[in-house]
């Protein structure tokens, strides 16, 4: 069991899910899908080290440990309501959100629009960048992070289950040498990200052709670009479906084998230990999980 309390979320989850005794219910209560409510759940039962409820089909059942912390858990939340309705004062100013160039360009400019119309008092204001905002020095309320976490002295958690796959334009699929099995990538071109570089070893492992020596190599340091010179038919990149989503849809890019592999890293919600005490960042948290299930 950790000493950290856990997130305000994961308690307000297991809440409902306890008065409910249903994942669908819980889920339509608090605007969010039941996978990602499931997995709040399961991540504030690991936090604890014990077991909240028994997975029945259908619906839950609590158990002894779970009917004891929740007791706890409603008196605090109620009080927390109550605080809150007695304060006239909210945060003000931009929500600062440092992300990832690949996440920012591929997936958050794309749904930002979104987020602006289900949370429209919320100022967000977004630096991408291609390294991790520095939480001591730098004027950042929350990160999007890519890895395995965690980070020391930061709360973080994974927004996504990542997995990922070869991706070429139109071209290389049916030219002379056609993509239909991961050995024919010995002919190709081969497009590695810098800040992911062994991505390109680990899937040819899980695909089981490890040791594949491609035709020639080359290296970016921004996905976008990858992305783009395999569209443009000069090799074959690496990609997730939520990255490459409206690239595929348009037929720019194709995905030439069935295998996906899945990722040990991801991308990470990260922000200080009292930042889940802001509900812009619970907001943006909440909007991101269900966005992404």
């Amino acid at each position: 069991m950790h000493e950290e309390l856990p997130p305000i979320a994961f308690l307000r989850a297991f809440s409902r899910a306890a008065e409910t005794l249903s994942l669908k219910e819980a889920a339509a209560d608090l605007c969010l899908s039941p996978s990602a409510v499931s997995r709040q759940i399961q991540s504030l039962e690991a936090h604890l080290g014990v077991t909240l409820f028994r997975r029945l089909n259908p619906g839950l059942e609590i158990t002894e440990e779970g009917r004891r912390y929740l007791e706890t858990v409603n008196r605090v939340l109620g009080e927390l309501r109550r605080a809150q309705q007695n304060l006239a004062v909210h945060p003000s100013g931009p929500l600062r959100l440092s992300a990832l160039e690949s996440f920012t360009e591929s997936w958050l400019i794309p749904h930002l629009s979104d987020f602006e119309r289900v949370h429209p008092g919320i100022n967000l204001q977004v630096e991408a960048t291609l390294r991790y905002a520095d939480f001591e020095r730098d004027p950042v309320d929350v990160a999007i992070r890519f890895g395995t976490g965690p980070w020391a002295d930061l709360h973080s958690e994974p927004i996504v289950d990542l997995t990922y796959f070869p991706v070429c334009g139109p071209t290389l699929v049916t030219g002379d040498s056609p993509l239909r099995e991961p050995g024919d990538l010995r002919a190709h071109t081969i497009i590695h990200v810098s800040q992911t570089p062994d991505a390109w070893n680990e899937w040819l492992r899980q695909a089981g052709a490890a040791g594949l020596r491609p035709r020639r190599s080359v290296t970016y340091d921004h996905l976008a670009i990858a992305l783009s010179a395999a569209e443009s038919g000069h090799g074959v990149a690496l990609s997730s479906e939520f990255l490459c989503a409206p690239r595929l849809a348009a037929g720019r890019l194709c995905a030439p084998f069935k295998f996906r592999a899945r990722s040990a890293a991801t991308y990470h919600l990260v922000c200080r230990l009292e930042g889940l005490e802001d509900p812009r960042i619970v907001a943006l948290r909440d909007w991101l999980v269900e966005a992404l299930s």
